[in-house]
């Protein structure tokens, strides 16, 4: 692929289950006289428990292979942020060797016709993700079309396509995590299933499908941070991506490893508004927080983020081997919480 910079290429991030609306009309009038109670005591609110997948079947990929490495890095990825994790699928697998074969087959630096860095007039969307169907390897213009082809009959499937650099499945991954819009695909809490490949191209190319069949949901009072608390080994700065979450960053030169820290997200449930009162990252043994950039659906110049996370960058990159304090404090659907946490950079 034609890349002087791995850009990552974001798909599908929208929330896939919409807050619900209420229902029944206003309340009741009140039509006769009270009489006064005296004090109550408040209620502790109902916690609905989560459905989720905490155990999948072993995976069928080699163990030395690069999807190997990489489903294991994003199972191990949901699992620090407290969400359900992903079965490996044999027709995502296959919808997603296709669509590989695909990009492979048409990029322009190949000797192909099409320059993967440009969008679909029509749909806005990245060519990585829009297929041709008069071009060679064509399955399905879109993600849902191409899983249909491999026979997934699921209800949806979520794309992200990365490069590993010729680094390995596991550091393909780790480009995602380390963004705002991938990152919080990644984060998708009602997907059940996964399927990768992983080219042997330069680039080493990666597609990855998301699918579900059955939705599988986390507890009424989730809260997921990331980084975890007390995980270590986390990168310095954040990785590019297109749209570039950024707008006065550029994506083109060094101004990511430089202006950005690797990105800290706190998520509620998917339909929730989490809302920020404070938010700040401190480097160990100081006592003023980073300068650092707040992102919400609120400000979010692409209008690709979910009201339910929230995310912190520095505006400087982290510290190797140095160790930060994050506090949070805000609202989910308007009830206060807190979280205080610490992790460790590489």
């Amino acid at each position: 692929m034609h890349k002087s910079i791995n850009i990552v290429i974001v798909s599908v991030i929208a929330t896939l289950i919409s807050a619900c609306g209420g229902g029944g009309g206003p309340n009741p009038s009140v039509t006769g006289p009270t009489t006064p109670t005296g004090p109550t005591t408040p209620t502790t609110p109902v916690v609905t428990p989560g459905d989720t997948q905490t155990t999948i079947p072993p995976l069928t990929y080699a163990s030395s292979s690069q999807e190997y490495a990489f489903v294991s890095a994003l199972n191990d990825f949901r699992s620090k942020v407290g969400l359900g994790l992903l079965a490996q699928n044999a027709k995502l697998d296959t919808a997603s060797t296709n669509h590989l074969n695909y990009l492979l087959a048409n990029d322009v630096s190949n000797g192909g016709t099409v320059n993967f860095n440009s969008y679909d007039p029509a749909t806005g969307r990245s060519m990585l993700h829009i297929e041709n169907g008069a071009l060679a390897k064509f399955t399905g213009i879109q993600e849902l079309d191409r899983a249909k082809f491999a026979q997934y009959d699921g209800s949806y499937v979520g794309e992200e396509v990365t490069f590993g650099g010729n680094q390995g499945g596991a550091a393909a991954f780790g480009t995602l995590a380390q963004t705002v819009y991938h990152r919080a695909g990644l984060m998708l809490q009602n997907v059940r299933e996964i399927g990768v490949a992983v080219g042997t191209d330069k680039s080493q190319t990666v597609v990855m499908e998301m699918g579900l069949k059955t939705n599988q949901s986390v507890a009424s009072d989730y809260v997921g941070v990331y980084p975890a608390d007390g995980q270590t080994g986390v990168a310095l700065h954040a990785y590019v991506e297109a749209p570039n979450p950024f707008p006065d960053l550029s994506t083109a030169n060094d101004d990511f490893p430089t202006k950005t820290s690797y990105p800290i997200s706190v998520s509620v449930v998917t339909g929730n508004t989490i809302a920020v009162t404070t938010f700040t990252v401190t480097e160990a043994g100081q006592a003023t927080p980073m300068d650092a950039r707040l992102m919400t659906r609120a400000n979010d110049p692409n209008a690709y983020l979910g009201s339910n996370i929230a995310f912190l960058i520095a505006k400087a990159p982290f510290k190797s081997s140095t160790s930060y304090n994050l506090k949070f404090v805000g609202t989910n659907n308007g009830v206060a919480f807190s979280k205080e946490w610490s992790f460790k950079t590489k």
